[in-house]
């Protein structure tokens, strides 16, 4: 079967960008490699005979088409040797990188997937995920559920390989929407009021996935305020790294090449916290920590048994926080929701 007959398709809404206050830095006009990177690993994964039952189909499914688009065709005649290619470029970078990184990245993936749909099952209905990258939840989710209103915040250029990636495979999209903005030139609050589709005073789930390293404290303290002012029954999942030194924000046993090629990537790592510490920076902005996983709960939760002992990266946790004025009885809804 042809990839282009997967899925029937329901193209997603595209609005403009604002501009206002900056500073993440960030390439102009330039779709982001770390997020390439990200999705090559989940297809990676999703090939390995032991490791690929860990990614469920759907993703797998979803996946497949961005991989194809983002990579672009050697011209080797072969799809097949194409793909094997691929695979083994994917195994270096790992390699080089951080020892259990893709996996690493499924795992975080599905525990946000399940704190996500815990939160759609307890009466959510605007999920708003800021830098998406090439991932695939918001429009598996919306096509699961078109009552949902779905929205990605992107940079341009990343959500274009995106957008054509849907297009070209006839992805099921759903209602969800796409709203272009480059976040270092706007902030989240002025983003929000530019999105046309973007439902004001409703509850909604906000998701920043691998997003939060890259800014300043400043910068998470404001979208945490932003997000507050929203509406009192909004809720935060985000992932973060944790300090293990003052200003040191690293996975464990990661090779100096990674650093390396985040800094002329320009993506360097740029904010963390202690996992102890957690709640008091979070009790600061008005928020209370429902969630936190680590590693080791990821490894314990979400692999199956036969791959609890598989290579692991660990150093970024998977966290969900609600305002703390939110109803008691929400508050203990979502926290035990997924359990």
């Amino acid at each position: 079967m042809e990839m282009q007959d997967w899925l029937q398709s329901r193209k997603p809404a595209l609005s403009p960008a604002c501009t206002s206050n900056p500073p993440i830095p960030m390439k102009q006009d330039q779709a982001s490699r770390t997020a390439k990177f990200v999705s090559n690993g989940i297809y990676w994964v999703s090939r390995q005979p032991e490791l690929g039952v860990e990614v469920p189909s759907a993703m797998r499914l979803y996946t497949d088409a961005m991989t194809e688009q983002i990579n672009p065709e050697q011209l080797l005649g072969s799809p097949e040797l194409e793909r094997f290619i691929l695979l083994k470029q994917a195994q270096v970078l790992q390699a080089a990188s951080v020892p259990g990184i893709y996996l690493h990245q499924v795992l975080r993936k599905r525990c946000i997937e399940s704190l996500t749909r815990a939160a759609v099952d307890s009466g959510t209905r605007q999920v708003v995920i800021i830098g998406a990258g090439y991932d695939t939840l918001s429009l598996r989710l919306s096509a699961e559920q078109p009552q949902l209103t779905v929205i990605e915040l992107d940079h341009p250029a990343t959500q274009r390989v995106k957008r054509d990636a849907i297009s070209r495979f006839h992805l099921d999209v759903g209602t969800s929407s796409f709203f272009p903005v480059d976040l270092s030139s706007c902030g989240l609050e002025a983003t929000l009021a530019a999105c046309p589709e973007f439902v004001a005073n409703q509850p909604t789930l906000f998701i920043a996935e691998g997003l939060t390293m890259y800014l300043t404290e400043s910068r998470v303290r404001e979208m945490l305020q932003c997000i507050r002012s929203q509406n009192v029954d909004s809720k935060f999942i985000f992932t973060y790294m944790e300090e293990s030194a003052p200003g040191r924000f690293h996975f464990q046993h990661e090779r100096f090449t990674t650093s390396l090629w985040l800094a002329l990537q320009h993506e360097e790592f740029t904010w963390g916290v202690r996992r102890k510490e957690l709640p008091r920076f979070l009790a600061e902005s008005q928020f209370q920590l429902l969630e936190n996983k680590t590693s080791r709960e990821l490894r314990q939760e979400f692999l199956t048994e036969s791959n609890r002992q598989a290579t692991l990266a660990t150093g970024e946790n998977v966290a969900l926080a609600a305002n703390l004025d939110a109803d008691d009885g929400s508050l203990l809804e979502a926290k035990h929701a997924d359990r």
